[in-house]
């Protein structure tokens, strides 16, 4: 049953650079369902997809609505939405019709067309929104098409978007008929905003690639302590307090390196934050790094710092326990769903910097044990958090909401 049902994948942009998780899910998913996915972006990050991934994805069903809506844009968007009312009417024309029947403006009307014109063409049995901010800026889907709905919340969209509005999931709630969460923790804080059990859901973490991130041979090439990082250079992300804990590690007389490989928005602030905390000799910003270069640098770690103040689930963390690598983190969100406190690493407050240090310092004093700790990680990442797994509990998702009820 399930290769005939045709899925539409509503995401932000073409998952083309190495970490971008959602490249697995359509890979996997586009061996069990005819999967089309659609976003904003331009034909040639498009074709760059096509010829990195063309062995794993050989059916070109990657759709775009636009790249960015500048006046050439919209210009040519309104030439196309000519085009396809004129060439294509049996599918413009009714669309068109249910438009003017609400109040809209023409410039609504035209920037609605363009959203949902691609997604009726493509007959859906299931569309997916692959973000619940994605979810708010279509909710009103049903309107349009006839088809069954899903979102995943993912921890930014339900943890702060959308918070000066008491509202403002009150449609996704209502008119949508699948719901994924990464964890049980999101599903909570789904729930204080209006989120009512009874609908279809699923609870599926991430998974990451188990075949590339696993222990390795490869030898530490020096003594010295080294602390590691890695994500985003967000304000979510909480550097300044881990940052803060190095200064503290210093003055208890541990000399340790600090790298954080990430790029982001928050840079200046966080070079800023090491310079006046006089730790240019002990922190290094690493940039532009691939999926291999983390791998690497993993390798020469000696414990994974994630001083998160909000966060989904984070991959990160799951890439170190598989690679055996213990980790020191907050209980942020889903943090503390995602290793085993005491087993796997250590779970520490959301702003503690002084349990944040508590932990790394007795990683330092306790380096024989972080063997142990590696191993459990790696084991608990294969039992629960593999590609091929989540990839079965997705199928199992999209079956059930197709075969559900209106």
């Amino acid at each position: 049953m399930s290769k005939n049902i045709r899925i539409v994948l509503v995401a932000n942009s073409v998952p083309l650079p190495e970490t971008d998780f959602l490249k697995h899910k359509l890979f996997g998913l586009s061996k069990l369902f005819n999967v089309h996915y659609l976003c904003w972006d331009n034909k040639k990050n498009r074709a760059k997809y096509y010829e990195k991934f063309s062995k794993e994805l050989p059916e070109r069903n990657i759709h775009l609505f636009y790249d960015k809506l500048t006046r050439g844009a919209a210009l040519r968007l309104f030439l196309l939405s000519l085009f396809r009312i004129f060439f294509y009417p049996h599918i413009a024309l009714p669309l068109l019709v249910k438009l003017m029947r609400n109040d809209n403006t023409a410039k609504e009307r035209f920037l609605k067309f363009s959203l949902y014109y691609p997604i009726v063409r493509l007959n859906p049995d299931i569309v997916h929104f692959e973000y619940g901010t994605l979810g708010h800026q279509f909710s009103d889907i049903k309107q349009y098409i006839n088809c069954k709905t899903s979102v995943s919340f993912r921890g930014y969209d339900i943890n702060y978007v959308g918070l000066e509005s008491a509202n403002y999931y009150e449609d996704v709630w209502t008119s949508f008929d699948g719901f994924h969460f990464l964890g049980n923790d999101l599903k909570q804080r789904a729930i204080k905003r209006g989120y009512q059990i009874g609908k279809v859901e699923a609870l599926i973490p991430p998974a990451i690639d188990t075949d590339f991130f696993k222990p390795s041979s490869v030898k530490k090439n020096s003594n010295e302590f080294v602390v590691l990082s890695v994500g985003r250079l967000v304000w979510k992300k909480g550097y300044e307090y881990g940052l803060q804990a190095i200064v503290q590690l210093k003055a208890n007389g541990i000399c340790c390196k600090y790298k954080i490989i990430a790029d982001g928005p928050h840079k200046q602030a966080v070079l800023f934050t090491i310079n006046e905390l006089g730790l240019n000799e002990n922190v290094e910003i690493l940039s532009g790094k691939t999926t291999s270069d983390i791998k690497k640098e993993m390798e020469q770690a000696d414990v994974l710092l994630h001083p998160a103040v909000s966060e989904g689930f984070s991959n990160a963390v799951l890439e170190a326990q598989a690679m055996g690598l213990p980790v020191v983190t907050t209980n942020a969100d889903g943090l503390a769903e995602n290793i085993k406190d005491g087993e796997t690493g250590f779970i520490v407050p959301v702003y503690s910097v002084d349990e944040m240090v508590e932990k790394l310092e007795w990683c330092y004093k306790h380096r024989e044990k972080l063997q142990e700790m590696g191993v459990a990680g790696t084991e608990r990442v294969n039992k629960h958090f593999k590609i091929e797994d989540q990839i079965k509990s997705f199928e199992n998702f999209y079956n059930e909401l197709y075969g559900s009820a209106e």
